[in-house]
């Protein structure tokens, strides 16, 4: 009986350490209640940008406000709506906690899918276009082309999403 309670007890504590590391920004070890907001966003978002600047990247802006930096060229056909890519990413928050990965969930690092307007983020929709095979960038999508003010998973609100994403491969729609 005793074993199968420290077994109970064990399971619970597993479980609890699980929960902590897969949503660190609900826990506020100081007892502050944490709040997101618009203001806090953009405070961040343009640390974040002149933080690059002052260290003489070149951040460039698409037409709805996604903040990009080219770190390498790539070659070919540039993807369009209905072509197949692949692609290997790692996505952060402001605060470098990483939120999803390529790399976790796929046995060969890639995530393969046909682009189709309305199936993702309009900030990560936005910047598929301007990659082509090879081409490596670090985008930074504002939380009013991404999640908003909602909970997403563990992504909180008002939350600016940074990638580092490498364009694998870009397969155009057969015609």
């Amino acid at each position: 009986m005793m074993n199968m309670k420290r077994k109970i007890f064990s399971g619970a504590l597993m479980v609890a350490a699980a929960l902590l590391m897969l949503f660190p920004s609900c826990v506020d070890l100081d007892g502050d209640k944490v709040e997101y907001t618009a203001e806090k966003e953009q405070q961040f978002l343009k640390e974040y940008i002149d933080g690059l600047v002052s260290k003489g990247v070149n951040v460039d802006t698409t037409t709805l406000g996604v903040f990009y930096v080219r770190q390498k060229e790539g070659t070919g056909p540039f993807p369009a709506a209905g072509d197949t890519i692949s692609i290997k990413y790692v996505g952060y928050l402001m605060d470098g906690t990483s939120f999803d990965t390529s790399f976790r969930n796929n046995g060969d690092s890639l995530w393969t899918y046909v682009i189709e307007p309305g199936k993702n983020i309009k900030g990560w929709e936005e910047m598929m276009p301007l990659m082509n095979k090879g081409c490596k960038m670090e985008f930074v999508i504002p939380s009013s082309l991404a999640y908003g003010s909602q909970w997403a998973g563990y992504i909180p609100p008002y939350s600016s999403l940074i990638f580092v994403a490498v364009m694998d491969n870009v397969r155009k729609k057969a015609q």
